[in-house]
This record gives structure tokens, C-alpha cells and sequence, in this order.
């Protein structure tokens, strides 16, 4: 039991964003069918199509960037010496903190300016589905400020930096 709780924590954006693209997939495709079987729809199945695929985008980008799997340009980095690599990646780590940190503060004030804001069909808060954009960059955001962490522990301990310690004495 510990081991699904850890394995479930460990995976939740995973978990989270792809229950949601199923929700997405297995409503359109319902709808589909009524649509050709009985002539008629769903008429909310749009709204929960839309929302569920938005939540879906947001978390799974968090979930993406966690597990570095985002497309990055590494031509001009592997142009330099480890050292300088190490020092660029703190260096986006931290842009990624400062970038991602103020897109989730901008999304709040969203949601702030929206708040009475309601969806057309379901008639629900639209805070729900802008929600997704806070949460989803909250996630990176967290992501980037561990990445930070440990590319600052890795400079500092990492042999090469040993090596030259050991060659200034």
C-alpha cells in the first residue's frame, strides 16, 4: 500500500494529466456516437471536453518539464566545457523560476479579474478551468526551484570543482 501511495505521489502530474485527456477523449468519442447513433449530442460534453483537455495541457507540461522532456537547444552549450555547462543550466534554472513564477502570479490576477466569470453551458465558475493555468506553472515552478538546488549542490561538489581546489593549494 505504501509503495502505490509513494508510487501515485511521485507520478501525480503524470496520474492527474492523463486521467484528464481521458476524460477529454472518452467524452468527444461518446458524443460521436450519440451524435450518429441518435441524430443528437450531448450539449455539454464541448465545455468538458475543452476543460478537461485544458487541464490536461497545463499539468502535463509540469510533468513533462519534471522529467526533462521538453525540447532543448544544446548545440551552443556543447560548444563549452562542463564547467560552463553546469553554470548555464543554473543560470535557466533560475530564469525558469523568475519566468514561470511570475506567469503563475499573472494567472492569479486572472483568476482574480474573472472571478464572477462562468462557463456558457455548465453555467460553473470559470476559476476551474483557469485554475489549471496556476497550478500547472506553480508545478514547473516548483520543478525549476529543485532543479536549481541541486545544479547549485552539484557545482559545489562535483569533482571538478575538487580538482580545482586541490590545484590552487
Amino acid at each position: 500500500m505504501r509503495k502505490l501511495f509513494q508510487f501515485t505521489f511521485q507520478h501525480a502530474e503524470v496520474i492527474v494529466s492523463g486521467t484528464f485527456l481521458m476524460i477529454t477523449i472518452l467524452v468527444v468519442i461518446l458524443n460521436v456516437i450519440l451524435r450518429y447513433l441518435f441524430q443528437g449530442g450531448l450539449f455539454w460534453v464541448e465545455e468538458v471536453a475543452t476543460a478537461s483537455f485544458i487541464w490536461s495541457v497545463f499539468i502535463g507540461a509540469a510533468a513533462a518539464y519534471k522529467y526533462k522532456m521538453h525540447i532543448g537547444i544544446d548545440l551552443i552549450t556543447k560548444l563549452f566545457s562542463e564547467r560552463v555547462r553546469e553554470i548555464i543550466a543554473m543560470i535557466i534554472s533560475f530564469l525558469m523560476i523568475v519566468i514561470n513564477g511570475y506567469i503563475m502570479y499573472l494567472s492569479v490576477l486572472m483568476i482574480q479579474a474573472n472571478k464572477l466569470k462562468r462557463t456558457p453551458v455548465l453555467d460553473i465558475p470559470a476559476v476551474y478551468v483557469n485554475f489549471a493555468i496556476t497550478v500547472g506553472f506553480g508545478l514547473i515552478t516548483i520543478h525549476a526551484i529543485q532543479f536549481f538546488i541541486k545544479e547549485i549542490q552539484l557545482f559545489f561538489t562535483s569533482p571538478t570543482n575538487s580538482r580545482l581546489k586541490q590545484n590552487r593549494q
